[in-house]
């Protein structure tokens, strides 16, 4: 029931972050392509520069979670397509391992990062955080956009908790999953002779 769970979270959040890629997608471009056209007619947008920028940065972010989630990643094969299943399968438990760790320890640094124990503990007066953490984090402004920055880097948290869902589920249905039978392991027939 646990493991059906994970499994339907990680999927559902697949399906959003799909969602949300679709429209980042259509939304770049078109900043880009008004920001050239006020830059042809010597009105340029600067503030739409740097949202291109920071939505540039988001769409890469949120596909890096729904590529963990899909294990479309760039990956040399090699070693894995020249052993046998079982090791096959260790080689995908490890990598799935890896993964979920990097994505706990990304969670943590985010946690490091934001400090939100601190920030309420301070009844979220940022001088104060600041002052207390040396951690400048709620205080630094877009360049152009003059809202602050912390707004946009919040996606790395989520990201991180979506990446440690996803690398959770892959862990599960590996574990799970029965190795292919190697083509030595299946019973030969007898029924046909080798010419």
């Amino acid at each position: 029931m646990i493991i059906r769970s994970i499994h339907a979270l990680s999927d559902l959040i697949a399906r959003c972050e799909g969602l949300a890629l679709r429209a980042l997608v259509l939304v770049l471009p078109v900043m880009v392509l008004i920001n050239v056209t006020g830059r042809a007619f010597r009105s340029p947008i600067y503030w739409m520069d740097e949202l291109a920028v920071l939505s540039m940065c988001w769409l890469a972010i949120i596909g890096m979670s729904l590529t963990l989630k899909t294990r479309d990643a760039v990956a040399v094969t090699m070693v894995q397509d020249a052993l046998p299943p079982r090791l096959t399968k260790l080689l995908r438990v490890l990598s799935d391992t890896i993964v979920l760790g990097f994505a706990i320890a990304l969670v943590v640094f985010c946690y490091l990062w934001f400090g939100p124990l601190l920030l309420v503990k301070v009844d979220f007066d940022l001088e104060a955080f600041a002052a207390q953490s040396f951690n400048y984090v709620y205080d630094e402004p877009t360049s152009t956009l003059g809202v602050p920055m912390f707004l946009f880097w919040l996606i790395v948290p989520v990201a991180a908790c979506t990446c440690a869902v996803h690398a959770l589920s892959n862990l599960l249905r590996t574990l799970l999953q029965q190795p292919a039978a190697a083509a030595s392991d299946l019973p030969v027939s007898s029924s046909g002779a080798d010419t």
